[in-house]
């Protein structure tokens, strides 16, 4: 299985921390983005991994990953840059977005994950979210599921409070009838553009059009979306304001954090309280995600021949 980073585009509120690198390459505590990404790969048995590149790509070559370039990273936007990576989907792989860090523990728990199309959801949004942008839900996205964990909306714009019952991170994985569905949902955007119709039914650029858009076309399909929920472990940046954002968050004190199955709706006074979302069953699994981690030898993955 391989891990494929979109780290094409060129976000310009995260000006000038990127003016002359790409996102992917923004230090944080230290370290780029994307070596937190390769770091966390080393714990998963992964064949490689792959990232795709666009504004300053030749920035991102490094020993831990192989690079590929998309040319048109400015108008075939994100699904474009992911489809570059089309020939290492194989039977499964997962997508991390290239402006997040995440703990080794997050990651582990998608792949333990037995859905066709799993994706990572924090359920402890709130906190972090109101860090970043007080109770301006501009940036804000849809994200509905069921209490078994099956997503029924995700990515589309917010009209109330109650459609966000947890952040998706920007970890994804495809497996099996899932990478199918993905093709068939590209296939479907792109004859939409061709008859310059709206991209399912979403924007009227293929530049705009993300992965969650694709994901929201497939959850009235064959194939479940299942939501891999959990407590922090994640950060994302954005902006240059997320930067300390992102710190104080990753180096919360909080002792043990859970990553909570998908198996009810929070109660009231839970972690989760005041978020319609999953709640821990009695013996949840249980991770160190947001205490400092050692960094993992570097990870030399082989090449493909």
């Amino acid at each position: 299985m391989y891990l494929v980073v979109l780290a094409a585009g060129q976000d310009l509120r995260l000006r000038p921390l990127n003016e002359d690198r790409p996102t992917a390459m923004v230090p944080f505590l230290g370290r780029p983005l994307l070596d937190w990404t390769t770091s966390a790969a080393a714990a998963g048995d992964f064949t490689e991994v792959i990232v795709v590149g666009g504004h300053r790509y030749e920035a991102l070559a490094s020993k831990t990953a192989r690079l590929f370039k998309n040319p048109d990273y400015l108008t075939s936007g994100q699904v474009g840059s992911l489809m570059i990576a089309d020939q290492f989907f194989g039977d499964g792989f997962v997508v991390a977005y290239g402006d997040i860090a995440f703990r080794p523990e997050v990651l582990k728990a998608l792949l333990a994950s037995p859905a066709e199309i799993a994706v990572v959801v924090d359920v402890d949004w709130r906190p972090y979210w109101e860090r970043r942008f007080g109770e301006d839900l501009e940036d804000a996205r849809t994200l509905r599921m069921t209490p078994d964990g099956t997503i029924r909306s995700i990515g589309q714009t917010v009209n109330r409070l109650e459609d966000v019952q947890g952040q998706p991170i920007g970890l994804i994985m495809f497996r099996g009838r899932g990478v199918k569905a993905l093709r068939r949902a590209w296939q479907r955007a792109t004859t939409d553009a061709a008859y310059r119709r709206p991209i399912l039914g979403h924007t009227n650029a293929m530049a705009k059009l993300t992965i969650y858009d694709l994901l929201d076309e497939l959850v009235s399909g064959d194939v479940p979306i299942k939501a891999v929920t959990i407590q922090g472990g994640w950060v994302e940046i954005d902006r240059p304001e997320d930067v300390a954002a992102a710190e104080e968050r990753w180096n919360s004190t909080s002792a043990v954090v859970p990553v909570v199955p998908p198996t009810g709706i929070a109660a009231p006074g839970s972690p989760a309280a005041g978020v319609a979302g999953p709640a821990p069953t009695s013996n949840p699994v249980r991770s160190s995600l947001n205490e400092p981690f050692e960094m993992p030898p570097v990870f030399r993955a082989p090449r493909r021949r």
